[in-house]
């Protein structure tokens, strides 16, 4: 059995203790008043189309099952891919992942983790085209400039591109505008306005064509440092936390990632920096933020809005000479600048050595695509 991907994480082999179908019931939580916790109630029992149980071990054994967890009650990713990594395994497709119990395999120790994985098959690629969907937002209210360029990205390792016609379901082939080189891999960028042309109607879906375990090597990513200022350790291990929920409970630096641009969130120490990576050097260089900060502001507080898989957000608030000012910060995949924008709550405008310190990543983009990533079923474009 070869070692398992599913979406961003790695099943190794050696932790694989079963791999089949299950029995799987459903429950409901029943709240109780004046009573902690609920009653579990069962309502039906329904196959899962597979489980994966095992056992992390290791010194990241608990970090790499809280992402398990945190994975498997995640808004932003419904369908994601699970497929044998270096060669096809016959469970290789798109899944949601229903449930997960995550608990300690040894009461001495965190460093044997035990998890289980209920999920529910959502297709394949012979069934299903990965589809790129926008929702345009031109409420966007800043001071970094007016374009109004819609501009998204799609893996440049994916075949077919494809623009869809959501109206009549007719399909026209996209061409890329540019093509950005990002940490893990190449994303091709194109101009919804083109693809209105092509498509014939507004707002026009994206399909395409890619491999499982190819298809999040340039998808955003929200990570936890845990307090450490590298992504890997001295051996290459991954030891920033890859985060998957909004309710994730952060103590150190939160890290919005684009593969082009990494926003660092550090509201424990009040400030923030941005890296951008250098495709010639193949390492990321800083901007220079934190050490440009004006001695009037300070970031006060991270709320973590949305993660998925091609958009991510966040809003920031600062103390500007002590007064709050609340600013939005959104990445999508493809992207190497921040888009800033004012929530509908505050009011404007911003502070002008706020708006000077953040101009350097700032996107001057007045529109928003809001990308989301799902699956369109072959047979609803088929002619």
């Amino acid at each position: 059995m070869p070692d398992l991907q599913l979406y961003t994480l790695v099943v190794p082999s050696a932790s694989q203790s079963q791999l089949g179908n299950l029995q799987r019931q459903e429950l409901a939580q029943l709240g109780v008043l004046n009573q902690d916790g609920g009653i579990t109630e069962q309502l039906s029992s329904n196959p899962a189309d597979q489980t994966l149980n095992g056992v992390y071990r290791g010194q990241y054994a608990e970090k790499m099952a809280t992402e398990v967890d945190e994975l498997s009650s995640a808004s932003g990713f419904e369908a994601v891919p699970l497929a044998g990594m270096g060669a096809s395994a016959p469970l290789d497709g798109y899944y949601a992942v229903e449930e997960a119990n995550v608990e300690p395999a040894q009461a001495q120790t965190g460093r044997a983790q035990r998890y289980e994985l209920s999920l529910s098959k959502k297709g394949t690629k012979n069934d299903h085209w990965r589809a790129l969907e926008t929702n345009p937002n031109e409420d966007i209210d800043h001071e970094f400039g007016n374009d109004t360029s819609l501009l998204v990205g799609v893996p440049a390792a994916a075949e077919k591109v494809q623009w869809l016609n959501d109206d009549d379901w007719t399909r026209t082939p996209a061409s890329a505008a540019a093509t950005r080189s990002a940490e893990l891999g190449d994303v091709d960028i194109y101009d919804l306005d083109g693809g209105e042309t092509a498509a014939g109607t507004s707002n026009p879906t994206l399909l395409y064509e890619i491999g499982y375990t190819d298809e999040e090597d340039v998808d955003t990513r929200v990570y936890d440092t845990l307090g450490n200022a590298a992504k890997l350790d001295v051996d290459g291990n991954l030891q920033w936390q890859k985060v998957f929920s909004t309710t994730h409970d952060f103590d150190a630096e939160v890290i919005l990632d684009t593969g082009l641009l990494r926003l660092r969130l550090d509201e424990p120490n009040g400030t923030l920096e941005a890296e951008e990576w250098d495709a010639g050097t193949g390492s990321w260089t800083t901007v220079g933020l934190e050490a440009d900060q004006p001695v009037t502001i300070d970031l006060m507080d991270v709320d973590l809005m949305d993660v998925a898989m091609v958009r991510d957000r966040a809003q920031l608030t600062f103390d500007v000479g002590g007064k709050l000012f609340a600013l939005n910060a959104i990445v999508t995949r493809g992207a190497d600048t921040v888009q800033f924008t004012i929530p509908e709550g505050e009011t404007g405008p911003i502070d002008p050595d706020l708006e000077d310190w953040l101009e350097p990543i700032a996107s001057t983009s007045a529109v928003d695509p809001q990308p989301s990533k799902g699956l369109v079923s072959r047979r609803e474009v088929r002619r």
